[in-house]
């Protein structure tokens, strides 16, 4: 299981990266771009939204064993779903390739048996939901898959190239 997190966390950082440099190329102010039919009301508010998901989660992680990593410390404390927290789209990129180092990190430290321990999560609704690590892991890497989807598909809309997410061309 380390070694598909491991391979997960670093893909994710390559996507992440070839999709803010498309986005970066050729999108004016990506934080305001509005966005028609998107729960989302802009793109800003879809990149920040997968960000904080990210960061939520990671620190679900890290609550149950950190392995050395604080990320409130490197990031600041952990926004909340919802919250704006990037000016500009500048801002967003360093801390998404930081908070993207930090994710390979933990998945570097992370050992075996902490797929089978559990974590808690209490959403915004104070819901409490405990599941195996394992199964919070690959939700947390499909969160992202899933709105990546959306930008692609919004980059689409805008007749603009972004194949940037086929991860059987990574490594």
């Amino acid at each position: 299981m380390k070694e598909i997190v491991q391979y997960y966390a670093r893909c994710n950082r390559k996507i992440n990266n070839d999709m803010l440099g498309i986005i970066s190329a050729n999108v004016v102010d990506p934080m305001h771009y509005a966005l028609r039919g998107y729960f989302f009301k802009t793109l800003g508010m879809l990149l920040e939204h997968i960000y904080i998901a990210d960061r939520v989660w990671l620190q679900t992680f890290i609550n149950v064993n950190s392995y050395g990593i604080d990320a409130e410390k490197e990031m600041g404390a952990t926004p909340s779903y919802g919250e704006e927290v990037f000016k500009n789209f500048e801002g967003y990129k360093s801390a998404r390739e930081k908070l993207d180092n930090i994710i390979i990190e933990y998945m570097d430290k992370v050992k075996e048996d902490f797929f089978a321990t559990k974590v808690v999560r209490i959403n915004k609704k104070g819901e409490r939901m405990e599941k195996e690590a394992w199964k919070a892991i690959i939700h947390f890497f499909n969160h992202q898959t899933h709105h990546r989807g959306q930008i692609s598909n919004i980059l689409d809309e805008m007749n603009i190239e972004n194949d940037y997410s086929n991860m059987i061309r990574i490594e």
